[in-house]
């Protein structure tokens, strides 16, 4: 039987040990620092991402859910931007692989679940799971829509890109045996597909997750 290992695979683990190896130095940059200076450097820019990404989470979701959801969206959102990112390097970016959008969005339909059934209780929530039936379309629906938003987006970008630098290298080789057209034309529409996109689906990722997750509580503030 043959093994075959997929490149996004390969980009997923290497984005999740670069952003490993970042968080512990800037964990330990973190302790070092002496509260009552100014933050500079590395602490700054966590701490303004983190206040940030806090200040966001605390308009869609109560705060309450602060402890358990906040370092968890956190976490999604940098790990979603970095791969997203990750195309620009040359590698494969883990999001335009359906597997790994399917799981992270596997992660985010359990925490629906969870929460409607501690705001409904069992009984409540498997009858409104099951009478009628077709409210079964509206249970798995977020894990398709969420997962295939963010994996249909980046994967056609990368698409569009390939046949830009396949289009300017044809173009190239009817003058010089040299794609010359490429690293002028690509740059501007890397910005919109790589990275405008990237950083905007990785925002509606991680919105529309929490916006689920907190619509099964809709009376707590």
């Amino acid at each position: 039987m043959k093994i075959t290992i997929q490149p996004e695979l390969i980009s997923s683990l290497i984005v999740t040990v670069l952003l490993s190896i970042f968080f512990v130095y800037a964990g330990k940059k973190i302790r070092e620092a002496d509260p009552t200076k100014r933050p500079k450097g590395v602490v700054l820019l966590v701490e303004t991402a983190i206040k940030m990404v806090y200040d966001y989470m605390g308009t869609i979701m109560p705060k309450k859910y602060a402890k358990n959801y906040y370092p968890y969206f956190s976490m999604l959102f940098a790990w979603l931007l970095v791969s997203n990112l990750f195309g620009l390097t040359g590698f494969d970016a883990p999001t335009t692989n359906y597997s790994i959008t399917l799981s992270l969005t596997l992660i985010t339909w359990v925490l629906i679940q969870i929460n409607a059934i501690k705001y409904q209780g069992v009984g409540s929530y498997i009858k409104g799971t099951l009478i009628p039936p077709t409210n079964l379309f509206g249970l798995i629906s977020p894990l398709i829509s969420i997962s295939m938003r963010i994996f249909c987006n980046l994967l056609s970008g990368t698409f569009i890109m390939a046949l830009v630098y396949q289009a300017t290298s044809f173009l190239s080789y009817k003058l010089i045996p040299f794609n010359f057209l490429g690293p002028v034309v690509a740059p501007l529409l890397h910005c919109y597909f790589d990275v405008f996109s990237g950083c905007v689906q990785a925002l509606v990722f991680v919105t529309l997750s929490s916006i689920l997750i907190s619509n099964e509580n809709p009376d707590e503030e």
